[in-house]
């Protein structure tokens, strides 16, 4: 299963997600990505699934995704800032 394909199916589970997005962001940081790059990656990820949800990307869908996204983005970037720092 992708890492999307886990975060879908364990949205509801968040104490289950969460170690596996903190791994994701603590290797990211070994790949120089930067809190900043965070926000254009929601953007596109965002369009995407209007692209592809059509009519189905309702403004409730939207807003989920992107609560969803920040909260992920956010576990990511300080589980990132955690690996530069003990580095």
């Amino acid at each position: 299963m992708t890492m999307l394909g886990s975060v879908v199916a364990n949205l509801d589970k968040l104490d289950t997600l969460l170690p596996a997005v903190q791994a994701l962001g603590k290797r990211h940081a070994g790949y120089g990505v930067r809190d900043e790059h965070f926000p254009p990656v929601g953007a596109a990820l965002l369009w995407t699934l209007e692209q592809g949800l059509g009519d189905g990307f309702s403004t409730e869908v939207k807003e989920a995704w992107a609560t969803a996204y920040g909260v992920l983005s956010r576990a990511m970037m300080d589980a990132a800032r955690e690996q530069r720092l003990a580095a």
